[in-house]
């Protein structure tokens, strides 16, 4: 307890602090009366010294000089019991309290010490008492939540719960794993973090600038409030791994600190983080493994289709009815030396936590110079290019494809495109068409025709859809001339020119698809070929051999 806590015990009463109350805040973990001339070595830190004064000196200098000393050995308080020996404490004593600020306490002679020491003592190891209960509890839930699940947003919680703090968990390069927040947010910093998921840069640079990343140590140590930081007291508990720095639990303290049984739950708590760690890192490992056997075979044509492989295959996520793209990220340089196979792995890593993070199958394989990744979902696309986006790399993605050959299908198209993209960003396959049409890349031809005639001809009535968009383009986008061409209502016209627009997910009046529509218009001609849906129709002008 605090020495001011025991001038609020009903023993106490009467009792005053007359010097030193600066030192109020002091611990006091024991009790001791020391009436002897030398009382040094009867004293420890933290105790609450009682005298009668019987045997002090009677010098203004010597009595002093027992108050430095006293406070030189960590003594809590001292009191004495007045008036007998002495009426009170002398002006020299006082003097001197103030100057190193050790509590002096004038106790009324009525109350005997034994008293004192005995109240004192029964609240000091009840509340120790309390305290290994307390410490019984932080254990024996963390142990209870960590055999339970193998979550680390349980485990966060947990400890979170547990403390009555918010606390976030993140690696050592700031990308937030898990937290957990107890009510509104404390600070800029933390609210930026937990948005974006990872420590922003200005926050690392900052904490690095002034000696408080990257840890020194395995102990828990505090970071004080840094205003221009945007941050709160903070206690930061490292999570070591085989020697690894593998991240940090971020504790928010706020008005008041964490106490030692705080600490050492923390403490605790990124042990038990650590062996969670190594196990979900045995796990990813062995996932990855599986995943590249899997996403190679495939890439590579030596997946047969047998029942045997396509059950492997499902168990690790992966549906042959669904359509994927394949993405691969270009890291430029070939691994031939061990930052770069690093580099590589290190990719290789990110892309698989943000597929798992989105509940996706992390299918992800490395060649060469490539982090090659299976993505169902175009926003879980967006999802790795936005983790990858700040490292300089580029990004390309095939069309998406059902099936083992349309998995080969998409990564033949994906590694296309790496020959037209010479700077880093993200690139779809069909975004790039129309300019390797325009290059003369025959493949990019057949893909262009089959990005603008393919959406219609799946659709129900598509060939009425294709013979009306081909017209119109052919009209030179006239919808009285298509209407009169094909005996129908300009208003039957319209209609089909949106459903088609809707199909294709493009504004048909946008001068940029119509540029396409006509360059639309001549492939045809050129590649000899002819919509289904036009095949019946004749050109009455006879100036392309299209419909």
């Amino acid at each position: 307890m605090r020495v001011a806590d025991l001038l609020d015990l009903p023993v106490l009463q009467g009792a005053r602090v007359v010097a030193g109350a600066s030192g109020l805040e002091a611990r006091v973990r024991w009790v001791h009366v020391v009436d002897l001339p030398d009382p040094l070595p009867w004293i420890d830190r933290g105790m609450l010294m009682l005298s009668t004064g019987i045997a002090w000196p009677r010098r203004d200098g010597e009595l002093a000089d027992l108050v430095r000393r006293l406070a030189e050995r960590g003594v809590a308080a001292l009191g004495l019991a007045v008036p007998h020996y002495f009426a009170r404490f002398p002006d020299p004593m006082r003097t001197a309290a103030e100057e190193v600020g050790l509590p002096l306490i004038e106790i009324p002679w009525e109350i005997p010490f034994v008293r004192i020491t005995e109240t004192v003592h029964q609240l000091i190891l009840r509340e120790q008492w309390q305290e290994l209960e307390r410490a019984e509890k932080l254990h024996r839930e963390l142990m209870r939540a960590a055999a339970r699940t193998r979550s680390l947003d349980r485990l966060v919680r947990t400890l979170g719960e547990l403390l009555g703090r918010s606390i976030t968990v993140e690696e050592p390069d700031g990308t937030l794993l898990a937290y957990y927040q107890r009510g509104p947010y404390e600070d800029a910093a933390r609210q930026v973090t937990i948005e974006s998921g990872r420590a922003p840069a200005w926050l690392q640079e900052g904490l690095a600038a002034r000696g408080y990343l990257p840890p020194q140590g395995a102990q828990p140590y505090r970071v004080p409030a840094i205003p221009e930081l945007g941050l709160r007291e903070r206690v930061v508990c490292p999570i070591w791994l085989h020697g690894e720095l593998v991240g940090l639990v971020w504790i928010i303290e706020g008005a008041e600190p964490l106490s030692g049984l705080d600490l050492r739950a923390a403490e605790h708590a990124a042990l038990v983080f650590a062996l969670l760690f190594a196990q979900q890192r045995e796990l990813a490992q062995l996932e990855a493994r599986l995943g590249y056997a899997f996403l190679t075979t495939v890439i590579e044509g030596r997946f047969s289709g047998s029942p045997e492989e396509l059950e492997r295959a499902r168990a690790l996520g992966y549906d042959p009815a669904r359509c994927y793209r394949v993405a691969v990220i270009a890291l430029g340089e070939p691994p031939l030396t061990v930052e770069a196979f690093q580099r590589r792995e290190q990719v290789a890593l990110r892309v698989r936590r943000v597929l798992r993070q989105l509940a996706a199958a992390p299918l992800v394989a490395t060649v060469h110079d490539q982090v090659i990744a299976l993505v169902e979902q175009e926003a879980h696309l967006e999802r790795i290019w936005q983790e990858l986006a700040g490292c300089g790399l580029t990004a390309v993605a095939g069309r998406a494809h059902a099936g083992p050959d349309g998995v080969r299908r998409s990564y033949r198209e994906a590694c296309t495109l790496l020959e037209y993209v010479s700077r880093p960003g993200l690139y779809r396959y069909e975004d790039l068409v129309l300019e390797r049409v325009l290059a003369g890349d025959g493949e990019a031809r057949h893909a262009f025709l089959s990005l603008w005639l393919g959406p219609l001809e799946r659709a129900r009535h598509g060939d009425r859809l294709v013979e009306t968009l081909v017209h119109w383009v052919r009209a030179r986008f006239s919808v009285n001339a298509v209407a009169e061409e094909l005996g129908v209502h300009p208003n039957t016209v319209r209609y089909r020119l949106e459903q088609a627009g809707t199909l294709l997910g493009r504004d048909l009046t946008d001068p940029e698809a119509q540029f396409e529509l006509q360059l639309l218009l001549r492939l045809l001609g050129r590649e000899g070929k002819q919509p289904a849906a036009l095949a019946r129709s004749r050109n009455p002008r006879g100036d392309l051999p299209v419909g």
